[in-house]
């Protein structure tokens, strides 16, 4: 049993949170199932819990979206990627942060080579690689996500019509 799309982005302003439960909530109205950590966590303030609840999440997951944005990555969401990584469970990137800030499309190379595919916004839009879609600044995102969960195999067992446990 699966427990959907499991949602890894930063969760620690109030901005993040209204960003993550806004695309949370646009995936579930598309008809996917999502594990959002700082909702499956809300009121836990124990470290041991907190990461149990998380790996639980991971364990049951389709596939992971990440989110990529800021400087550097989320320290906590790089963990999830290569966790994910390392237990063959799919991870798609989406960085709507056009600033560069890394060695490779402009993220760390380990973390878009773990990546199936990466959404990311950019002011050069060439042509990217065959697991890259280049988003415009400013372009609503949404709609690109959607599409390429609707390409991806393993998305479809993230669907709300499954049978899923929580």
């Amino acid at each position: 049993m699966t427990s959907g799309i499991y949602f890894a982005a930063p969760l620690f302003t109030v901005a993040e949170v209204a960003f993550n439960q806004s695309l949370a909530n646009q995936l579930e109205a598309a008809g996917y199932r999502v594990y959002l950590p700082q909702q499956q966590c809300f009121g836990t303030t124990d470290p041991t819990k907190l990461f149990n609840i998380c790996i639980e999440g991971l364990d049951k997951a389709s596939l992971v979206l990440v989110i990529l944005d800021g400087t550097d990555a989320d320290s906590g969401s790089c963990f999830e990627i290569g966790y994910a990584f390392a237990k063959n469970i799919p991870i798609v990137g989406l960085r709507t942060d056009f600033r560069g800030s890394g060695e490779h499309m402009g993220i760390n190379l380990m973390l878009s080579n773990s990546c199936q595919h990466l959404l990311l916004t950019t002011a050069n839009v060439d042509s990217p690689p065959p697991k890259v879609t280049y988003l415009k600044m400013g372009e609503d995102f949404t709609p690109t996500l959607l599409e390429v969960l609707s390409n991806l195999p393993v998305a479809q067992e993230a669907r709300i019509e499954q049978d899923f446990e929580i």
